[in-house]
């Protein structure tokens, strides 16, 4: 081989060795880089016990598709209120979307715990569960649709003024996945009566009319407060980005697609100390 030809063979395995090097160097950088970002990825945990979890792939997709466009955070539902409250207990920083009767429920046993937000729909933030049914339903053995937890719908009945007498002695529960779903059921014979809010009851009135006008209002809790967004009180520095993100929602068509998948319309900023629980 003639020294010409062999100075290039060199040169060629020379720019080839360190081509690689640069590409190896360039993945490690990547990488590096996409670990960093997902370590400062601030999640927000989601639990209802006020709604069923079939819905929760889709939430997942339209709050994520809301927060990429700008923000580092990710939304992540939780199935089951045990897994939940283990996120809850280990207090890293991140944010918690949950109903309010789960919120009071936690906050004697966790006093950091601090609602920041509150959801509301009309700019309301409260709002009522109406146990829904035919006329002639009976109480003896009432078999009730509902979209909720056992634990949150025994609580909800337990309080209710009804208008049957007596009211429901003996219950048997439906879980269905959305409050329609549990109206749809009484009106076709599935349920004798239905848990749904007052809202719900409206909707159906202009989805299905002719089912709407078989049905009456058996009972009607007392008003229920509207989600909240919980945090760890020490951690408002490391979250106040999600909490501005989560508020500025309305703005936006895919932040408001994912309020409406909450059956709110806008967040609002609470002002009070977690000593009051959130409730003004």
């Amino acid at each position: 081989m003639s020294s010409t030809l062999l100075q290039n063979h060199h040169a060629n395995t020379t720019l080839a060795a360190a081509t690689n090097v640069l590409l190896r160097l360039g993945v490690a950088l990547i990488l590096l880089c996409s670990a960093n970002l997902r370590a400062e990825t601030l999640t927000i945990y989601h639990y209802n016990p006020e709604s069923h979890s079939d819905r929760n792939l889709v939430l997942k997709n339209t709050f994520d598709r809301y927060f990429q466009s700008k923000y580092n955070i990710e939304l992540q539902p939780v199935e089951q209120r045990d897994t939940f409250q283990q996120l809850v207990s280990q207090g890293n920083p991140s944010l918690f979307v949950m109903s309010d009767w789960h919120y009071q429920q936690l906050a004697s046993s966790m006093p950091k715990l601090t609602p920041y937000l509150r959801g509301l729909n009309n700019k309301q933030d409260t709002f009522h569960k109406l146990l829904v049914g035919k006329p002639q339903a009976s109480t003896q053995r009432m078999t009730i649709a509902v979209s909720g937890a056992e634990a949150y719908v025994a609580s909800i009945l337990q309080e209710m003024t009804f208008t049957l007498s007596p009211p429901p002695q003996q219950t048997r529960l439906l879980t269905v996945p959305k409050d329609i779903d549990a109206l749809l059921a009484v009106s076709f014979g599935l349920a004798d009566a239905a848990l749904a809010t007052e809202d719900s009851f409206e909707k159906l009135s202009q989805l299905y009319r002719n089912e709407y006008q078989q049905l009456q209002i058996l009972g009607r809790s007392k008003p229920q407060k509207r989600l909240v967004v919980v945090g760890i009180d020490n951690q408002l520095s490391a979250v106040k980005f999600a909490l501005d993100a989560l508020e500025e929602m309305d703005q936006t068509r895919d932040g408001r697609l994912g309020l409406n998948l909450l059956g709110l319309d806008e967040w609002t900023r609470l002002s009070t100390t977690q000593r009051k629980g959130g409730q003004q």
